[in-house]
């Protein structure tokens, strides 16, 4: 499906599911495979390293490493505080360090938060 970056709103799909029928729009998944084996990849190396210890759920862009929290708004600040933002802290912090004991220069970190303007 295509996406598309609307100013002030995000990725949007142009032209999304609505209908049972509109399944038939979708690609094959096979050319999905084969134009995109790079992020299968990618996605299968960092799985194998982190072994099964906590499971992977992202999303990434470049050139800047971009963290999502998809539920801030919902959270509101006083849950933001408890259950989102530790685990923010936690991986901006193994990031840098990971950086770091790689002799790496450190990268710009994004935290989207969205919908959590009272966390800034």
């Amino acid at each position: 499906m295509e996406v598309t970056m609307v100013p002030g709103k995000g990725p949007s799909f142009p032209e999304p599911l609505r209908e049972e029928r509109d399944l038939e729009r979708l690609r094959d998944p096979a050319a999905a495979a084969s134009e995109l084996g790079y992020v299968f990849q990618a996605i299968t190396l960092t799985r194998q390293r982190l072994a099964g210890r906590v499971p992977l759920i992202g999303f990434a862009g470049a050139p800047a490493l971009q963290l999502f929290e998809s539920h801030a708004g919902h959270l509101g600040t006083e849950l933001f505080s408890k259950f989102a933002l530790p685990y923010i802290r936690d991986v901006a912090k193994r990031v840098k360090a990971g950086l770091q004991k790689a002799g790496l220069a450190p990268v710009p970190m994004i935290i989207f938060a969205k919908d959590g303007h009272f966390a800034l």
